[in-house]
């Protein structure tokens, strides 16, 4: 999901990045990987919560770093595709290797997310077992 969801944005961000470069060029640039790391966090979020049910951060601060991390580890995940395609390039091989990279991207994005996984602590919620009540026909002796 969060591959085909990134074919999506990927290709909307290029053309907000080719504005934003002409328009303000080294500020243009700056800002338009900012956006990306921002929505690469805001996506892992949403999908977290969505696929997984867990609950992360959702703070700009975490979604600009979680968005940063994601990017750097697909980055590097990603090298073995981008080599094989390199070597051979058929449209098979790019199907095959889509299929297989969803499965690692989402392993990859899961893991990241689990960093930013909102604890009980943070919801101000304790965790301790408390004792239930006695029925009222148990006396204390």
């Amino acid at each position: 999901m969060f591959s085909v969801i990134f074919i999506g944005l990927s290709i909307g961000w290029v053309f907000l990045l080719a504005f934003l470069i002409l328009v303000g060029f080294i500020i243009g640039l700056i800002v338009g990987f900012l956006i990306l790391l921002y929505l690469i966090g805001l996506l892992s979020v949403v999908l977290t919560d969505v696929i997984w049910n867990t609950e992360t951060r959702a703070d700009w601060k975490s979604l600009f770093s979680q968005g940063f991390f994601l990017f750097i580890a697909l980055v590097f995940v990603q090298m073995p595709a981008f080599l094989i395609n390199l070597v051979v390039h058929s449209l098979p091989i790019e199907i095959a290797l889509f299929i297989v990279y969803c499965f690692i991207d989402g392993f990859v994005s899961k893991t990241i997310a689990g960093f930013y996984k909102i604890t009980d602590h943070e919801h101000g919620e304790t965790t301790e077992y408390e004792t239930p009540t006695k029925p009222p026909w148990i006396h204390n002796q």
